[in-house]
């Protein structure tokens, strides 16, 4: 059986008791290389990140520079390309079935359709629910304004009042509610809004409009495959999600420590192998599948060495996601099962 290694890197963490939830600044990744295959990324923006490449091209985004930087936000030197006819790119990430989510990213677009599709979406428990998503719509030929919808595509869907210029930098963060009804999820949009503040009084969208289509959130995606340019050009990064407001901050700190190492080569026998970069007195280890079910979850010691970790076997080949959870911080990688 063909072993396959792979790098546990920090792309997506948690930190502050859980509070975050998914972060990647894309700094650790190649420029000029797909996305996809990077980090925790995978392409197919249909099916929210999940699956192979079915763009009109068939040609995914990549990474470019330079990056973005925010004051109390983050900073990068790398980012997303965005453009149409291309097949996007999305992560999984782990599920939140009630409460608050916070969703941030940095944009700088440089084109837009008067007439748009959403190009980002956030998703539950499969690439078909769409949660929520958001547009970028030319208002003149030096502005543009951004829009938020709920669930399917025909609900409606609400702009900024303010527009906002070409080829400027711009922070987006999204917050939503899952509230007790069926059609009463709210969802707010903050641009550049002061991070030190907290969550701003009044956000510059808003919407409940339509059916809830929550209770797993677990992916976001990048959707790029509309072959008629109606979605954005440009650059996006700084991708943060979080239960809180100040959980969206991203830790650069973090993100240059040491990796794990994975094998999974005897997976299907119910062993897992983890190269430790330090000895770990307790941590969690958690597996999800690509339809973010969770296949194992329990509490495991780490020695500076190969540890073998017992798990329950692995059965189909794939493609999985496996969290190692250590004083609250989250390292978060696929793994290939053959």
């Amino acid at each position: 059986m063909k072993t396959t290694i792979l790098w546990l890197a920090l792309v997506g963490f948690f930190f502050g008791h859980s509070q975050t939830i998914f972060q990647d600044n894309l700094n650790n990744y190649t420029v000029n290389s797909q996305l996809n295959s990077q980090g925790t990324w995978t392409n197919n923006s249909s099916n929210g990140g999940t699956g192979a490449c079915t763009g009109a091209l068939c040609v995914n985004a990549k990474v470019l520079t330079p990056g973005f930087s925010y004051l109390n936000y983050g900073t990068s030197t790398k980012s997303l390309q965005l453009l149409s006819d291309t097949d996007g790119c999305g992560t999984l990430f782990n599920p939140v079935t009630s409460g608050d989510l916070y969703v941030g990213f940095m944009i700088n677009v440089s084109s837009a359709a008067t007439n748009p599709n959403d190009f980002f979406r956030v998703n539950s428990g499969n690439g078909f629910t769409t949660t929520f998503r958001v547009f970028i719509k030319t208002v003149s030929a030096n502005t543009f304004t951004v829009g938020i919808g709920k669930g399917a595509q025909t609900n409606t869907t609400v702009y900024t009042t303010n527009t906002y210029a070409f080829n400027q930098d711009l922070l987006l963060i999204f917050k939503y509610s899952q509230l007790a009804g069926v059609a009463d999820d709210q969802l707010n949009l903050y641009v550049n809004p002061v991070m030190a503040n907290g969550v701003p009084t009044t956000p510059d969208a808003t919407t409940s409009a339509g059916t809830d289509q929550s209770g797993n959130l677990d992916r976001l995606v990048f959707r790029q495959n509309t072959t008629a340019n109606t979605t954005p050009t440009g650059r996006a990064g700084l991708v943060s999600v979080a239960q809180s407001w100040t959980g969206l901050i991203l830790n650069t700190t973090h993100f240059s420590k040491e990796q794990f190492k994975i094998a999974t080569n005897n997976a299907k026998n119910g062993i897992l192998q983890i190269n430790s970069p330090e000895t770990i007195e307790q941590a969690t280890l958690s597996i999800y599948n690509l339809e973010g079910k969770l296949l194992e979850n329990k509490s495991i010691s780490l020695q500076n060495s190969i540890n073998e970790i017992v798990i329950h076997p692995i059965t189909n080949e794939g493609v999985y996601l496996i969290s190692i959870a250590v004083d609250g911080v989250h390292y978060n990688q696929k793994v290939i099962v053959n």
